[in-house]
């Protein structure tokens, strides 16, 4: 999901990882109490990273008393960032548009607290925000976030401004934004009583988000524009020189981890990439011989990467001659590049037929790029030429990118439109027929590809084989990589405390990626000489175990469109769909032509589409059930990193689940699975039911 205003609040406000043994002892408490004046609500939800548990999220939820007060201990070793929301009063929408620089219905409430600290805070809610106030041991420290999140929201708009900004005026904004934080933090210590800790983490704090936003900035404009930009400038990532990439001081600082992440990843941009297909797909868990993967590699080589058009649809039907079949697959090899009016409807985008050729004409005469804005003033999409390149201008909608908007206008394109047939003497008939063979076809099975017949393989081996290579997983391969590069560049804790954390990223995430990211655990225990964190990810790996196919899938209970409670439990006896989804994410909103298609297929068959929705906002996830149509049974829990969400570990969504008759999890499916192969998950259903 390109949602960079999103991985900023993530980047400013994202709580502090700690480590009991980091200070050589036993971790100590912060004090925070506190009271509301005239509440409009009775819980406060405060967020922290516990520290014994490396990378994972504590969440508290306190009530308050009858006379509005509450208290809370927080675990810390060292100085760590703590994230609360006070739910405020409701805000009347005519007031609500008048205030869009105001945070409505929900103001942050950010603080910093160090072992031994006794922090009180006063809460006031209002119409417009909540203000807060502070008092006890190092109150100062909170009282500089109060005053520095405005600051932030400022920065998130530039930010989301700019999404096609060229690399020099980027690293201008960045380089300004540090600078300005910095002399805010410098001004604010004449006022205020800083600790030094706090000093030190802010300082760094600013310093990590400039590069972690800087180093990712090459990835955001990819994924915002479609297209790589090839004007870097010479010295772009020379902060990298300047920042350090080990120091065991920021290892309670985000966004240090996610900055060691996009290096690392940066490093594995510059290597060599192999096609071999043992190197592209993850085949441990199949446990195949050396010499079987050898063969393996040499028949994918032999085969190319572009399939001849005979092996992607069946010819046979049409009784054609074998040699138009290999006339076909040699104009199919060498089509040309797609007019743009062929690759998207720009009808449907308001274009008449001369502008569509005008348009047409411009694109041939370009590279073939173009780059994509969206913007909420706009009601209707455009194509725009005038500053001479390509630049669709697409309304905002739905928390959707750019890409994700342009989809909607994307054409299947026929094989007609690609290929000149009209040499061939095909039938009108058999051109119809052509053009719909192409239209369905199926993705290739790696048995279709690769003549496997000689490997002695089973029947039941290759279908494995077939299910893997139908999800390809460019995450697996990156994994080891990563760890390689990490043993490579990093050094002491700051080495053993990222790679525990992408080791408990890896358990999260289960899936195919399981097996891999085990195995590594076991080299990471031989090697690591800090107890705490191999106890963090056993911890990770037990709740992983928890999710495996066959274990007792996480019964919760929450409230319907109807107000009514609905429990997974009492869908035994049938196939439960669970999808983790809310109504700002544009992933989610793009995947639901294909569950469509899946419940298509099984509308008389006992399964259910439950969609779990993470939204906190009520409006908004009846809007979005409405206005997108979303079939199946609704219920919300409104708060991600908790409840259902945390029971699955849920750390991205959409998430999906199949839930067997008996309850158990059939799978954890990935989003590639569900787009790509609906048939390979609705056998999986069938045998799950005992139809196949």
């Amino acid at each position: 999901m390109n949602n960079i205003p999103r991985l900023i609040l993530v980047a400013i406000l994202a709580l502090s990882t700690v480590c009991p043994a980091a200070e050589g002892g036993e971790s100590s408490v912060a004090i925070v109490t506190g009271e509301v004046r005239n509440p409009t609500a009775r819980e406060i939800t405060f967020r922290y990273n516990s520290p014994t548990a490396l990378g994972r999220q504590t969440e508290h939820r306190v009530d308050l008393d009858s006379r509005n007060r509450f208290a809370l201990e927080i675990p810390v070793v060292r100085g760590t960032l703590v994230r609360g929301s006070y739910k405020g009063r409701s805000v009347p929408w005519k007031w609500a548009r008048q205030a869009a620089s105001y945070v409505i219905n929900r103001s942050p409430l950010v603080l910093f607290v160090e072992p031994g600290d006794s922090l009180h805070i006063r809460i006031h809610p209002g119409h417009l925000s909540t203000s807060y106030r502070f008092s006890g041991r190092s109150a100062d420290n909170s009282r500089f976030f109060a005053e520095w999140h405005p600051r932030l929201r400022d920065f998130q708009r530039k930010i989301r401004d700019s999404r096609e900004m060229g690399a020099e005026d980027f690293s201008r904004l960045l380089d300004g934004w540090r600078a300005d934080q910095l002399e805010f933090l410098n001004r604010r210590r004449t006022r205020y009583a800083f600790s030094p800790e706090f000093i030190e983490h802010v300082e760094r704090y600013f310093n990590y988000t400039y590069a972690f936003l800087k180093i990712s900035y090459s990835a955001n404009y990819r994924r915002t524009t479609g297209r790589e930009n090839k004007n870097i400038p010479p010295g772009f990532y020379d902060f990298l020189q300047q920042i350090p990439l080990v120091d065991e001081k920021a290892i309670g600082v985000d966004p240090y981890s996610t900055y060691l992440v996009r290096t690392m990843d940066l490093e594995m941009m510059k290597m060599p990439r192999s096609k071999t297909l043992s190197d592209l797909y993850d085949f441990t868990s199949l446990e195949l011989s050396k010499e079987t993967l050898t063969v393996l590699d040499s028949l994918y080589a032999r085969f190319g990467w572009h399939p001849g058009l005979s092996k992607m649809i069946d010819l046979s039907t049409l009784g054609l001659s074998a040699a138009v079949e290999t006339r076909l697959d040699s104009l199919y090899a060498s089509r040309g590049r797609p007019n743009l009016s062929q690759m998207f409807d720009l009808e449907k985008m308001g274009l008449s037929e001369p502008a569509r050729a005008e348009i047409d004409s411009f694109y041939a005469k370009s590279d073939g790029s173009y780059r994509i804005t969206t913007s909420s003033k706009l009601q209707e999409p455009e194509i725009d030429t005038t500053s001479g390149a390509l630049v669709f201008r697409l309304p905002a909608k739905d928390g959707a990118s750019g890409m994700e908007g342009l989809r909607s206008f994307k054409r299947k394109r026929k094989l007609s439109d690609m290929v000149d047939l009209a040499g061939l003497d095909l039938s009108t008939e058999n051109g119809a027929y052509l053009d719909s063979l192409y239209e369905n076809r199926q993705p290739l099975r790696l048995s279709q590809i690769l003549d496997l017949a000689g490997l002695g393989l089973s029947q039941a081996m290759e279908a494995k084989l077939d299910s893997i290579y139908a999800i390809k997983r460019r995450s697996i391969p990156a994994l080891p990589r990563r760890f390689d590069l990490a043993e490579e560049k990093l050094k002491g804790r700051v080495r053993y405390w990222f790679l525990a954390g992408q080791l408990i990223s890896g358990f999260q995430r289960g899936g195919a990626s399981f097996a891999a990211v085990n195995r590594m655990w076991r080299e990471f225990q031989a090697a690591n000489p800090y107890p705490e964190y191999n106890a963090a990810v056993l911890a990770a790996l037990d709740k992983a175990m928890a999710l495996r196919p066959g274990r007792p899938a996480p019964d919760f209970t929450l409230r319907d469109l109807d107000g009514q409670p609905v429990s997974l439990s009492q869908f035994r006896g049938k196939v439960v769909l669970l999808d983790f989804w809310a109504s700002w994410c544009g992933p989610c909103i793009a995947n639901l032509p294909h569950i469509r298609k899946l419940k298509k297929k099984t509308t008389d068959l006992p399964v259910v589409f439950l969609n779990l929705s993470l939204d906190s906002n009520e409006a908004a996830w009846r809007k979005a059930i409405e206005e997108h149509g979303i079939e199946g049974v609704h219920v919300r829990s409104g708060v991600s990193g908790s409840g259902p969400a945390s029971d699955y570990n849920v750390r991205g969504i959409p998430a999906y689940f199949l839930v067997d008759p008996q309850g158990r999890i059939l799978e954890r499916l990935s989003q590639i699975e569900l787009k790509t192969d609906t048939d390979g998950v609705f056998a999986k259903i069938l045998k799950s039911l005992g139809s196949v």
